[in-house]
Parts: C-alpha cells; sequence; structure tokens
C-alpha cells in the first residue's frame, strides 16, 4: 500500500501542534486575580503572585542585609553616645516602603515585614523569635504612616512618602528604650535626641531613598 506523502505531513501536524503553535496557546493563559480581571470577576485573592514575590524577595534581602551587616558599629565609630544607632535604623524599613511602592497595596507591608523578621531571627537577632513582633509593630506605624497621608493627599509624593517612614521609624525608638531600660536610667534628652534621629533616618533612608528607587525600577519597565 502506497501512503501519500502530503497526507501523512497533513496528519502529522494535525496531531502533533508546531512549537509556535504551543507557545501561542501558553500566552492566552492567565491564572489567579489576573485571570479573574479579565473575566470580569473579583479575586478571591488579595495579593497576586506577583505581590507575593515581591514581598519575599525583598523581605528575604532586608533580613539578610539587617541581620549580618554590622550598621551600629559603622556609627559608634565617630558617634558612640547613646541613640546615635539610630542615625542608620531607617534601613529597617526601606524593604516595606519598596514593598508598598511596587504593589501600592499597603497591606503587603506586613507580609514583607514578617518574613524579614522571620529572617533576622533565623540570623540570630538578639531578641529571638520576639523579632517578628517587633518588626510588624514597625511595620504597622509605616502603614498608618502612609493611610494618614493618603487622606491629606500626600500619599504619592516625596514629602508623604519621608513622613510616612519617618512615623513607621520613630515607632520603635521608646519601644526598644522601653524593652532595654534605658528609658528608665538615661537622661530624657538623649531620648529626646534619639526620636529626632530615628524620625530624620525614616524620612531619608525609608522615605525618600525608597521613593526614588520605587521610579527607578518602575521607569525600566521590568513591573
Amino acid at each position: 500500500m502506497d501512503i501519500n506523502e502530503d497526507d501523512y505531513k497533513s496528519n502529522d501536524e494535525n496531531t502533533h501542534p508546531t512549537l509556535d503553535g504551543q507557545l501561542k496557546e501558553f500566552d492566552l493563559i492567565d491564572t489567579g486575580a489576573i485571570a479573574a480581571a479579565k473575566k470580569g470577576k473579583k479575586s478571591h485573592y488579595y495579593f497576586t503572585t506577583q505581590d507575593l514575590l515581591i514581598a519575599s524577595i525583598l523581605g528575604v534581602m532586608g533580613g539578610f542585609i539587617s541581620g549580618l551587616v554590622p550598621f551600629s558599629l559603622l556609627v559608634k565609630t565617630w558617634y558612640p553616645f547613646v541613640g546615635g544607632t539610630q542615625l542608620i535604623s531607617g534601613h529597617h524599613l526601606l524593604w516595606m516602603t519598596i514593598a508598598y511602592g511596587l504593589t501600592t497595596k499597603k497591606r503587603i507591608i506586613f507580609v514583607t515585614a514578617s518574613i524579614q523578621g522571620f529572617m533576622n531571627f533565623l540570623f540570630g537577632s538578639s531578641w529571638g523569635i520576639l523579632e517578628i513582633g517587633i518588626t510588624l509593630y514597625e511595620g504597622l506605624f509605616l502603614f498608618l504612616g502612609f493611610y494618614l497621608m493618603q487622606l491629606l493627599g500626600e500619599s504619592k509624593t516625596k514629602l508623604g512618602w519621608g513622613l510616612s517612614a519617618g512615623i513607621g521609624n520613630v515607632s520603635q525608638v521608646p519601644l526598644f528604650w522601653i524593652m532595654t531600660g534605658k528609658i528608665y536610667i538615661l537622661h530624657w534628652s538623649l531620648f529626646v535626641m534619639a526620636i529626632m534621629f530615628g524620625f530624620l533616618s525614616g524620612i531619608i533612608i525609608a522615605g525618600i531613598l525608597g521613593y526614588f528607587i520605587v521610579n527607578r525600577i518602575k521607569n525600566t519597565g521590568i513591573l
């Protein structure tokens, strides 16, 4: 029996789609919130997969850097007084600020804070498992700062970002002073100075720097 070569090719093409065809089919497949949005339905999930990936990456980076880089030693070499380490304390909130900016969802701050705190705990934080609660505490005030700026119409400005991060970062000063007992034995002027340093660090490092980083990432078209 003779086999028609044209029929064979035609049947083979029908039963085995080309790679280009497969790629085109996969290009049409959407999942999660994106698929629900295209179908006109509301997603059951608040965060998309991309949001969670961003929070995870930034949380791990923040925990790694905070846990292993001795920032306090960089300050104590030229400012050995109590409260001086608050000058660089804003780096703790930088990662949460970037996560909020890239996702535009304030609640992503808590996801990033949880991961960052857990990473700090794994890297041997002196506060142990409490580090997760402390990081969430800072994230809560950062959240409230952005919420307040949103009410004032400044949520998308450098001023709003700076003040939000300043509020978030200064919140940890009284917490640590109470937990370490410094507030009961040191002069009140040192506490006020630590408050000032913490607020300025939050504005500059977490707020303004975070604002520029987010805008630079968005301008690249990566996200």
